[in-house]
């Protein structure tokens, strides 16, 4: 049956509990309200566990605010800045001004709305539960668990990345929920293979993409999420395989789109083969997709009247080489329709250069219909050089021509020999190449911290940056700590008052 992720509507009672609250459904006594009859019910009930985190609207994962994963990510790790300059706001994510107690501000606000995101494991470890239960068929049973569990990996991916480890319910209190059971962290790497098992659960049984149900995670995407997995932790032996085999698919799944850079982001380019994860929108349908009334310019054009809260920081576009052709996509100068002047000197482009590499046509003013792009085929070519240069001591005539690939899609020449002539000056190659082709996808924070440079840049560029080491993780909101009785442990680095 294909179903079209976004115009299910139904939404799934979300069991919104934290771990150290006292009242929790009972997860070991079947009722027919607890547990689903046919299939449409887990049909309805896997679609309402994507419309939760993973709606397009402020307040989600990938909400296109100054609260969204993508979007902080990015500003944190100092690509991004605004027109806007709110002492309480953005640069408090570039200058790392966040701590345990931070005062109110975005960056206060953005960490206890993304650590209450962890409940959301706990839902859909419910609905498995329920599935199991349901008297529908094995077949129905395997393939909508599956998605579960990518699902959750994808959460749990999210947490891991901002936070470290967040508490998983246990079996224990899922047998008693109405005993005050109080839930530890777990170590990174228990944590971790929790993540990686249900990513290989879901691998073993997703389809390698899901062109008739757009939208729903693959095979492809539990393979993306290991690899992500795999990347902030450094482990690059066991990376490499798993890069190795989503290239193994490039072809007739996935590929690099070969024309322009901006053809990835289209409108006209919608599920094109670089794309390994988007999120679908469209207006009707409430997946409504902020991304241009966000980044593109303030009176760039009559049919295009944007708030241009979001755009790159100058700093980061003075890396860019001349003759690339991503810089086609970045917005340095424009008349406006009322005549002004705007550049890096000037009104609107004072504070920032507008980011425009989405495209779309539909464009009503506020929303626009162009999915918002997770996963591509580019990040497997990238990842799959860094890995090989680790995991060799240098880089390899293979490695280099991944990274040449991306670049001769952009009109860049091949990288220099002084450029690979070592592990070291090879990495900081792939991590200038990512920053630039990655630009606004939020993958910035996690590449400057595996490279080393996150903390380091955030002090160059930033006179009042009060960044440091700990700080490649976020404090855990100290409500959080308190409710756990102090079960649950701050993040090294932090002190609690």
């Amino acid at each position: 049956m294909k179903t079209r992720l976004y115009i299910i509507l139904f939404v799934i009672f979300v069991l919104s509990i934290s771990s150290c609250t006292l009242e929790r459904e009972s997860f070991n006594e079947i009722y027919p309200e607890n547990f689903f009859r046919n299939e449409d019910d887990v049909n309805k009930a896997i679609a309402g566990l994507y419309h939760v985190p993973f709606r397009m609207g402020y307040g989600s994962f990938y909400g296109v605010d100054q609260y969204s994963y993508q979007v902080v990510s990015d500003f944190m790790a100092g690509t991004m800045a605004s027109r806007w300059l709110d002492a309480s706001g953005y640069p408090s994510y570039q200058e790392h001004r966040w701590e345990e107690n931070t005062p109110n501000g975005y960056a206060k606000d953005f960490s206890e709305r993304m650590y209450s995101q962890y409940n959301k494991l706990t839902a859909i470890t419910n609905t498995i539960k329920k599935i199991e239960a349901s008297g529908v068929t094995d077949a129905v049973k395997t393939k909508s668990i599956a998605e579960a569990k990518c699902l959750y990996a994808w959460i749990g991916f999210i947490m891991y990345d901002l936070f470290g480890p967040v508490p998983l319910i246990t079996e224990e209190a899922m047998a008693s929920p109405e005993a005050q059971v109080l839930i530890p962290r777990l170590s990174d790497k228990e944590y971790c293979d929790i993540m990686l098992d249900y990513l290989d659960d879901a691998i073993a049984v997703l389809p390698i993409r899901q062109d008739d149900d757009w939208g729903r995670v693959s095979k492809g995407m539990a393979l993306m999420l290991k690899l992500k997995f795999q990347m902030v932790n450094k482990e690059f032996a066991e990376a490499e395989k798993v890069a190795r085999e989503l290239y193994s698919y490039r072809g007739n799944t996935y590929d690099l789109v070969k024309t322009d850079y901006k053809d990835v982001f289209s409108k006209a380019g919608v599920r094109n083969k670089e794309i390994i994860h988007a999120i679908p929108c469209g207006l009707a349908d409430g997946m409504q997709n902020r991304w241009m009334i966000q980044f593109y310019p303030v009176r760039y054009s009559q049919d295009r009247q944007c708030w241009f809260t979001f755009g790159m920081h100058w700093n980061f576009y003075d890396t860019f080489e001349s003759g690339d052709d991503r810089l086609n996509s970045i917005i340095s100068k424009y008349v406006s329709i009322t005549g002004e002047v705007n550049d890096r000197d000037n009104s609107f482009l004072a504070n920032a250069a507008a980011i425009v590499k989405v495209d779309d046509p539909t464009f009503n003013g506020e929303y626009c219909t162009a999915d918002l792009i997770i996963y591509r085929f580019a990040d497997v070519m990238l990842s799959l050089a860094e890995c090989i240069n680790e995991n060799n001591g240098g880089p390899t005539p293979e490695a280099i021509n991944l990274v040449n690939e991306v670049r001769n899609r952009v009109k860049l020449p091949a990288l220099t020999i002084a450029q690979t002539a070592n592990k070291s000056v090879f990495n900081e190659a792939i991590l200038n190449e990512r920053l630039h082709e990655f630009m606004a996808e939020g993958l910035s924070r996690q590449d400057k911290i595996r490279h080393g440079t996150f903390v380091s840049d955030s002090k160059a560029q930033f006179p009042n940056s009060q960044s440091a080491e700990h700080k490649v993780r976020l404090a855990i909101p100290s409500k959080y700590i308190l409710e756990s009785e102090g079960i649950v442990k701050q993040n090294p680095g932090y002190t609690t008052k």
